[in-house]
Order: C-alpha cells, then structure tokens, then sequence
C-alpha cells in the first residue's frame, strides 16, 4: 500500500480532527472558523452541537417573549422599534450573570429578534 493510500484510508476512520491533522487544515475552534474556513458540511458532533445551540436558542425566546408586558410597558403606547431596542437588555435580565453559556445563548436570542424586527421595519417602508 503505497503511502496516500494508507494516508486516506487512515483519514477516513479517524475523528474530524485528526483528519484535518492530515489535511494540514486545523479543526475550528468557533461557529465563526467553522463559517468562514470551513468546508459547509458538519461533522456529527458539530451538527449535534448547532441542534442544541438553535435548541437554547428557542428555548430562550420563548420564555423570555412568552412573558407578560409589565405594567408600565402596558400603559404605554408600542413602539415597535423601542421594543426592539429593548431586546439584549430584556433577554439578558432574563439570565445569572455568571452563567456565560445562557449570557451568549440570550444574546443570540435578542440579536435573531432584533433582525427579524428590522426586516419586518425595512417591509413597511
């Protein structure tokens, strides 16, 4: 067997990041390295790890927009741009501060519904 061919059968049965190793391609670290270096496709556990990110995601929103209007807000005439102001800082009170996993899930959270507020914003005009 001659060396690539051991090197491709080796790559095939080993985890991500030792087939990048022989790739010479580093296994990314973030989201964000997977987004903008890597290949568009998913290992296994890094789509188990996006279900569960969108998962937190969902679960987020709906408690923290599935809550009622308190009073003040209430007697207030909407400002839908106000409230989509109010996003991060509604989604974050919502969190312990020292929980940085639920810090960034509500972020994420607030910024998928402050972008669905602008479009909606941006459709009216």
């Amino acid at each position: 067997m001659d060396q690539h061919n051991f090197q491709s059968s080796q790559a095939q049965s080993q985890p991500l990041q030792t087939m990048n190793m022989v790739q010479d391609t580093p296994t990314p670290a973030t989201w964000l390295e997977l987004i903008e270096n890597g290949d568009g496709y998913l290992n296994p556990e890094q789509r188990q790890a996006f279900e569960h990110a969108i998962s937190l995601v969902v679960e987020r929103i709906n408690a923290t927009l599935g809550k009622a209007s308190l009073p003040a807000e209430q007697s207030e005439q909407f400002d839908f741009s106000r409230y989509l102001e109010s996003m991060e800082e509604r989604f974050l009170s919502e969190v312990r501060e020292e929980d940085e996993v639920q810090q960034d899930v509500a972020l994420a959270a607030a910024r998928v519904i402050e972008h669905i507020g602008q479009i909606i914003l941006n459709s009216r005009m």
